[in-house]
């Protein structure tokens, strides 16, 4: 019995390891930014994913898509301020503002306790907001060596984000949210993807039903 639970064992880690080389050359082998593919959705939110090459490296982008119904500086509001970060975004420990160069540019602490097997997770953001015509961009860059690692965090310095709003009419706007990490994965992606895509779709779902619920 011990030596038929060690050959299960030696099989499953055998096949673990396959996968996580399989996932590893998928991402580093491309020459190509792939396209757009949707993982996900629920009736008014979208979520879709594709490789893209980042330098030297692939990078894992996400993207969400709806339509809420208020203005641009509504939605503008909850996304550009620290301390509402928590009214959509999971597991958020703390959130402040570090510094300020002016009324588009400051930089951003965050720190994350997701449960287990995460744990503790932080990241510094310089937050630039940009105006084209109508277009609202929020683009959220990683700043490294603003603020000092702390013992037992894990520091995500791979990780950045972009908001685009569009009006669509006077109290309707077009809402695209894009993420990109080139954060190498803990775990097999059939184990870690669907996790982080079930997370990315409900932190849009909390910001959409915040939206409602505010204007209802």
């Amino acid at each position: 019995m011990m030596m038929m639970t060690k050959r299960i064992f030696l099989g499953i880690f055998l096949s673990v390891s396959l996968l996580l080389q399989a996932n590893i050359s998928f991402a580093s082998d491309a020459d190509k930014d792939a396209d757009w593919v949707l993982v996900t959705e629920d009736p008014d939110i979208k979520v879709f994913e594709r490789w893209v090459s980042v330098e030297k490296n692939r990078a894992r982008e996400r993207q969400g898509k709806m339509v809420l119904n208020c203005k641009p500086e509504d939605l503008l509001s909850i996304i550009t301020d620290p301390k509402k970060t928590d009214i959509w975004m999971s597991n958020v420990e703390d959130c402040h503002i570090v510094s300020r160069l002016n009324n588009n540019e400051w930089f951003v602490y965050t720190l994350m306790d997701a449960p287990w097997p995460v744990g503790k997770q932080d990241f510094v953001s310089k937050y630039t907001v940009s105006r084209r015509g109508e277009r609202i961009i929020v683009s959220i860059d990683q700043q490294t060596d603003l603020v000092p690692k702390k013992k037992n965090i894990e520091r995500l310095d791979t990780f950045s984000a972009r908001w685009e709003i569009v009006p669509v009419s006077e109290n309707t706007i077009s809402v695209n949210f894009t993420t990109q990490s080139t954060q190498p994965a803990k775990y097999p992606q059939w184990v870690q993807d669907p996790v982080v895509r079930k997370t990315f779709l409900n932190n849009m779902r909390k910001l959409r039903r915040h939206i409602n619920r505010d204007k209802a």
